[in-house]
């Protein structure tokens, strides 16, 4: 049977079958769930455990280890994740601490600091992140977004699409200001970018598309460099398969 807790300060430690907490609730031990639902304010000093969790509102605690997590509305987390499955969150988001999941899935106004290690990253909206890493990353940015650094193998960085409706009503000034400022570089097997600001860029393949501006790029196989952007320098990387004779 699912236990149900509105507006109770404190929750004991312990195995639960479910749990819907509603209100602030304040861990007294480690909790361990199949299924958690909670809507408020949850925190403690223990290791939070749940096969699934449904989360609005804000979660403060050392650890959180689950099968599948969904954050919806306006949150608020600081923690460590670890998710086995998948994370999805969906909505006005800001948090800290560590994400390590199979598969990150984001969309809506999303701040996260500190660094996101995944499979496949997907995230679509105004974004501020820190550090991410995951062999596919596409983010589809709105207005002036910020990330630390991006590493993996496909990388696609490109602006969020403004509808029709949107292209007659807002600005033209908000559509070119929608820009990914990217402060320590961009490095990956496959990369395409298009309205990025970055220092450096290092890639196989590497497509610079329009209204990006990027001090260097080093590449390796293939470059394209759109004649709407800036590139202040760029030279392809040694080939690792070529050895230089010590003299």
């Amino acid at each position: 049977m699912p236990s149900y807790y509105y507006n109770r300060t404190k929750l004991r430690g312990g195995n639960y079958e479910s749990l819907n907490c509603s209100g602030t609730i304040i861990m007294l031990g480690a909790i361990k769930t199949e299924v958690m639902r909670m809507s408020g304010d949850f925190f403690g000093e223990y290791t939070l455990k749940a096969g699934t969790l449904h989360m609005t509102g804000s979660l403060r605690v050392p650890q959180l280890r689950c099968g599948s997590a969904f954050w919806y509305g306006n949150s608020v987390t600081r923690c460590n994740m670890q998710v086995s499955q998948h994370l999805s969150i969906t909505g006005q988001f800001i948090g800290e601490g560590t994400i390590v999941s199979p598969v990150v899935r984001m969309s809506g106004t999303i701040s996260y600091n500190g660094p996101i290690t995944a499979r496949e990253i997907t995230a679509y909206g105004v974004l501020t992140l820190g550090k991410i890493e995951a062999d596919a990353i596409h983010l589809d940015f709105s207005d002036r977004s910020l990330c630390t650094a991006i590493k993996g193998k496909q990388i696609v960085l490109t602006p969020r699409r403004k509808s029709f409706i949107e292209r007659l009503l807002l600005p033209a000034q908000s559509v070119n200001n929608t820009v990914l400022t990217v402060t320590e570089g961009i490095t990956g097997d496959n990369v395409v970018l298009e309205r990025i600001f970055a220092d450096t860029v290092t890639g196989n393949d590497v497509i610079i598309g329009p209204g990006c501006q990027i001090n260097k790029v080093y590449y390796r196989d293939h470059i394209y460099i759109d004649e709407a952007s800036y590139v202040g320098w760029y030279e392809p990387l040694p080939d690792p398969s070529e050895k230089t004779d010590n003299p």
